[in-house]
């Protein structure tokens, strides 16, 4: 079998078969008929959802966990779109590997942002050394380049290839707009773009190609807050002990309410700032894979779309312009 085209299978009653991936361990429910499957296949096309009714089809599932499988599924609808598994079997095919199916940001669109980021911030008063002293962070070996190759999460957002340092980059550029705005931010200019771009870094030990790690569960705080030290004594020599303790407070607390609170300004405003950038990357992936007119998000239920593409204009002599002229009531 081939990989299958999840996109194109997205259509209620459709019936499919190819060769998907199940990149995390799904998860039993027990309903009125007894037990059953939760979970997703992962594509480059991002998260689709799949149940298995029948215990004998997902006991495959249970006795192989993650990996790469052969079915045969229908698209399904209640409470939303999901594809029912008729049918799965261990892949057979040596040809396709994980990596044919985990989503990427291209290249040259992280490369584009994170010039114009340090463009902004270094005109703002970040100093060569503070984005020298970064550079030899997250080219440490220990990490292995996977700050510029792991996922910002497995499911929210930015969970592709290189999604850890898109989004740090996005925040960058927040923390941009925000020094130019508020002038009294600007000594402190070096210390939130350290703190930007440190506060993840714990994920490239929670994460392994978007999934859960071996030791997932000390977290990207912990392990951040545990790798930072390595760099305890450069940091204080090239600033001073009082910006080391501020940059651990913001590894520490950037999650809020949803972990440890923070405890200064600057875990505060990075809190802010990665909310901000990781909700809005959320609602637009939403968007990307929108099957219905509006789509449930987080508590607030269910929400429209943004109009993109409506307000585009659309040249007189096109095939759509032509169609609306002579269709027109």
């Amino acid at each position: 079998m081939s990989i299958l085209d999840l996109k194109q299978a997205q259509e209620k009653g459709k019936v499919s078969q190819g060769t998907v991936l199940i990149n995390v361990v799904p998860s039993i429910r027990t309903g009125k008929k007894g037990d059953f499957m939760v979970g997703q296949f992962l594509s480059q096309d991002g998260l689709f959802d799949f149940r298995i009714w029948e215990e004998e089809i997902f006991s495959t599932v249970l006795a192989n966990g993650t990996g790469i499988y052969d079915v045969e599924i229908v698209g399904s609808e209640y409470n939303g779109f999901y594809f029912t598994v008729r049918n799965i079997e261990v892949s057979a095919n040596p040809e396709i590997t994980k990596h044919d199916f985990l989503p990427s940001i291209p290249r040259d669109q992280i490369n584009q942002n994170w010039k114009r980021a340090v463009g902004k911030l270094s005109a703002l008063g970040v100093s060569k050394d503070c984005w020298r002293l970064l550079e030899e962070i997250i080219k440490d070996p220990e990490i292995k380049g996977r700050f510029t190759t792991e996922g910002a999460a497995i499911y929210y957002h930015d969970n592709k290839i290189g999604g850890l340092v898109n989004h740090t980059v996005k925040m960058l550029n927040i923390l941009a707009a925000l020094l130019e705005n508020n002038s009294d931010l600007l000594e402190c200019a070096d210390l939130l773009t350290f703190s930007i771009m440190v506060h993840d870094i714990g994920k490239v030990f929670e994460y392994e190609d978007l999934a859960p790690s071996k030791f997932w569960y000390a977290n990207h705080r912990v392990r951040g807050i545990e790798f930072i030290a390595n760099y305890k004594d450069a940091i204080i020599e090239l600033f001073d002990e009082t910006f080391y303790r501020q940059v651990q407070s913001v590894i520490i607390g950037h999650h809020g309410d949803y972990g440890d609170r923070p405890t200064s300004v600057a875990a505060a405003i990075v809190h802010y700032i990665d909310t901000l950038e990781s909700q809005t990357t959320g609602l637009l992936q939403h968007m990307e894979n929108l099957k219905e007119d509006n789509f449930k998000f987080g508590d607030w239920g269910f929400i429209e779309p943004l109009p993109i593409g409506r307000f585009k204009s659309v040249p007189e002599d096109s095939p759509e312009a032509l169609e609306a002229y002579f269709t027109a009531e």
